[in-house]
């Protein structure tokens, strides 16, 4: 679990830090989550989904 949220909070942080330098926070900061969310959550499911198929 404590993986996840580092994975989560780093991918966070560096959308963070993109929005800060391109002066659109929120937009990259979001964008960050949704791809640390995507990484933690949705690709772990998709590959046991589809081992569970075979």
């Amino acid at each position: 679990m404590a993986t996840k949220s580092i994975i989560t909070g780093l991918t966070t942080m560096i959308g963070f830090i993109v929005g800060f330098y391109l002066h659109k926070i929120f937009l990259y900061t979001m964008l960050g989550l949704a791809i640390g969310y995507l990484i933690v959550f949705w690709i772990p499911y998709a590959i046991n989904w589809y081992k569970k198929r075979q």
